[in-house]
This record gives structure tokens, sequence and C-alpha cells, in this order.
């Protein structure tokens, strides 16, 4: 029997499968593609006795570590070091990958520490940096060592690089984005007509409403709670499709028009392209944001797209070509965007066709291999 000979990488992040994000979906995507090329083993918490402590992911072996608490993020720090240790001995592992610095990319840092295992980072970071910084507080040095001590460092979006270099990177960041696969979330002919009415018909929307679909966990930085806000005083109909912490203080926010705001909970990334059918736009009013993954799904579906000046979302769409730009918090210019974009047929035509064409600039299939050559140089 032959050995296998691809490099031996474990990743290191602090959420998979089954749990979904803009940044698990990128960890999942990349490895699914990479399969062939690299052996990967996925090191992550567990957070519930629901999911199984050892899984297989297109080949990849996923050890998830704790006790099946939200507490787990911390038993990733103490057991990396040990998985680094363990496979490196028994299975010739070459490189850890560190998804987000935080607690992924501290259990690296502490893995090289012990084991001078190299590791590399990809920054995925959705929240307001800041914000970040002043979380950590008097232990901002420590955590400046997860950027010193990175053999690599790839960032999804410019402003994320040039965080890395603030908090002292030595090596220098590559700017490679997170990816779409179209067709996942596109629907022609009868079958989008089909997807847009049962979806209507399921939730009592008017056929001739204008509807404005959001994706988001329903925590603060995402911003649903202005989106409801801006729906407010409309005819607009709003779907959610997401949960979070804020579920029930978001519904009391909708008492008074809940017949126009329809929360769907968590739904399948298959489902996904029933919803962006149903639509007519998308948006989020993000507080913060890394990069959004799910405005690419939204563009790909070939809905326009009204989000906010914040972190990396400039640097997919852009203002009057893709849809509209606002400032966070602002309500009225939000509302003012929903309403140009939903009463102007031939606007968001134009804005979907754009969209579309966008999208072809962040292919998996694509900047999977910019990865690829990026971990094969470290």
């Amino acid at each position: 029997m032959e050995s296998d000979v691809r490099p031996h990488l474990i990743v290191a992040t602090t959420a998979f499968s089954p749990l979904i994000g803009g940044a698990e979906i990128a960890v999942q995507e990349i490895v699914r593609q990479l399969s062939t090329q690299f052996r990967f083993t996925i090191v992550t918490p567990r957070y519930t006795r629901a999911v199984a402590a050892r899984d297989d992911w297109y080949g990849a072996r996923v050890i998830r570590v704790g006790c099946g608490t939200r507490f787990d993020k911390w038993w990733l720090i103490i057991w990396l070091p040990v998985l680094v240790s363990r496979f490196r001995a028994r299975e010739g592992a070459q490189l850890v990958w560190a998804i987000m610095a935080s607690y992924a990319g501290a259990a690296a840092c502490l893995a090289n520490m012990l084991t001078r295992m190299p590791y590399v980072l990809t920054l995925q970071e959705g929240d307001d940096l800041a914000l970040i910084e002043q979380r950590v507080g008097f232990a901002l040095p420590l955590f400046k060592q997860i950027f010193v001590r990175a053999q690599g460092i790839q960032a999804i979006a410019p402003f994320l690089s040039a965080w890395a270099v603030r908090m002292g990177a030595r090596c220098t960041p590559v700017v490679i984005p997170n990816g779409v696969t179209p067709i996942e979330f596109q629907l022609d002919g009868a079958a989008r007509t089909e997807a847009r009415a049962n979806v209507r018909a399921e939730n009592g929307i008017p056929v001739d409403a204008n509807v404005v679909l959001t994706i988001s966990r329903l925590v603060e930085k995402n911003g649903v709670a202005d989106l409801i806000d801006a729906i407010a005083g409309t005819e607009m109909h709003l779907l959610i499709v997401g949960d979070g912490e804020l579920r029930t203080s978001l519904e009391a926010r909708a008492e008074a028009f809940r017949e126009r705001v329809h929360f769907l909970g968590v739904r399948e990334q298959t489902d996904i392209k029933n919803y962006i059918a149903a639509a007519d736009l998308f948006c989020r009013p993000s507080h913060s944001e890394g990069f959004g993954i799910v405005f690419l799904e939204a563009l790909a579906g070939g809905l326009p797209v009204v989000a906010t000046r914040v972190g990396g979302i400039p640097s997919v769409l852009t203002h009057g070509t893709h849809g509209l730009l606002v400032e966070p918090h602002d309500l009225v210019a939000l509302r003012a965007a929903l309403l140009l974009i939903a009463t102007d047929a031939e606007l968001r035509e134009r804005f979907r066709r754009n969209g579309v064409e966008n999208v072809q600039k962040f292919l998996w299939d694509t900047l999977a291999p910019q990865i690829a050559q990026w971990l094969q140089s470290i």
C-alpha cells in the first residue's frame, strides 16, 4: 500500500460543520477543493454532545474537543498543542493553519511556543477591530504574538491585512478573498418561478409585494434591528433567515407590523436559493463585517444588495453598480435605499446584471488554487 505523500495540515478553527457562518463556509469549501493536494486534520470545539467527537469531511479528519459546552473554545487552546505534538510524531504533520486570530490563533501560537510547529493565520474577523482589541485588554501584547509568530498571514480583505501589519506581523500578509459557487444559489425559469410562489404562499406574502431578504445570525453587529426599523412605515415584507440571541427582542420590535416580518429560523444551505428567488433585493446593514460571503451569494442569485460601508463590504460591492451602500446606523438612508431599489424595476435589473458579472471575480474554483499556492509557499 502506497504511503500518503500529501502535506499534512492541522486546521484549527473555532467552528465547523454543522455550525455555519462565513468563516466556516470558507473553511469547508477550501478543504473540499484542496483535499487532493493536502491531508487535513481539522481541530475544532465540540460545543454540543449532539455532534460526534470524531467525524470526516471530504476525507479530512475532524476532531471536536471539549465536553460539549459553550466553553469548549478554551479546550481548543489546551488540546491543540497536544494534538500537534502527536500528529507530528506519528503522521508527519508539517503545519498548523489557524482560522481567525482569536481562540484558534491563540491555540496555534501556544502550540508553536511549546512544539516549534510553524503556523499560518487566516484573518476572517467580522467584529469591529477596535472592539476586539478592547476585549483583549491588558493581554494585548500577548495577543500581538499571534501575528508576530505566524509564518504566513492571509487576509480576506485589505483592512484585515492592514490590521495584521499594525499588530506587528513580520511576514507580508496576502489578500485572498472568500468566494462563492454561483450555481448553488441560482434558479432559472420555471424552477425560480415555482420557488418564488411557494415561499411567498407559505409565508402569506402577496405575489406583488416587494420583499427584502436578509440572511444573518441575529446578533447586534449584523444590524437586523436597523433593518426592521427601516421596514417599518413601508409596505415591504422582510424575510429573515437565521437565528440567534436577539430573536426574542427582534420579534418584539416587529410586533406592530408582524404580518410583514417573517422569522424563518435557520435553513439548510441548499434551501437558500429558494429564498433568494422569493425576494426582490437583499440587505444586511452590518455594523461591522469581515467580508460577507452572504453578499456574494445574493449577487450570484441575481439580487441587488443594500449594505453598509464597513469592513470588507466595499471590496465586494461597488455603490451604484451592484447595489447601494449606506453608513451604518443611518436609518433614513437605509430606508431610502431599500425603497429606491424596490420601486425601480430598471435599476434592479441593472444591479442584477452587474452583480452576476461581479461574482465571477470571486469563484472558489479560482480562489482555492491561490490559497493552495500560498500554503505551499510557507
